[in-house]
Parts: structure tokens; C-alpha cells; sequence
């Protein structure tokens, strides 16, 4: 899988099969990985790739952002702010 399928499948929504994929070449091919997390931290460096984030909420709403959380409901990060 290039880089670019693995950003095109992650942008498709599908992060956790992404996610485990990852896991996998990690474990099956190190070097694989280890070129592709270079790559991964250059960019996010270079500010061509930045979270998402769905939603804020303040840290007394935690069960809120939680319920989010667990409905699946969310696109990008739930940021809890103190």
C-alpha cells in the first residue's frame, strides 16, 4: 500500500482499519513502517497534515464528550478544554 492509498483510506473514514494495517506492517515489516512514519512526521512538521477536530468541550462536560466519543459520532478529535 503506498502513502497515498493510506491517506486516501483514512480520508474514506476508514481510520481504524487504517490504524490496524499499521499495527500489522509494524510488526511484518518494520522497515516498511519506519519509512512510512518518517514520512508521517515530516508532513505533520511541514503543516500538511493537521488534526481534525469535531468538537470542544469544557472539561465539566466530559460525559458529553464522551457520549460522542462511544456513539461513533465524531469525525476528528473531541478536545476536552480545562
Amino acid at each position: 500500500m503506498s502513502m497515498n492509498a493510506a491517506r486516501s483510506s483514512a480520508e474514506s473514514g476508514a481510520r481504524s482499519a487504517a490504524l490496524a494495517s499499521l499495527a500489522l506492517i509494524a510488526r511484518g515489516k518494520p522497515e516498511t513502517y519506519e519509512r512510512w512514519r518518517k514520512e508521517l512526521w515530516r508532513l505533520f512538521f511541514e503543516g500538511a497534515l493537521r488534526p481534525v477536530v469535531h468538537a470542544e468541550f469544557a472539561l465539566e462536560d466530559a460525559a458529553r464528550a464522551h457520549e460522542v466519543i462511544e456513539g461513533r459520532a465524531n469525525l476528528g478529535k473531541v478536545v476536552l478544554i480545562p
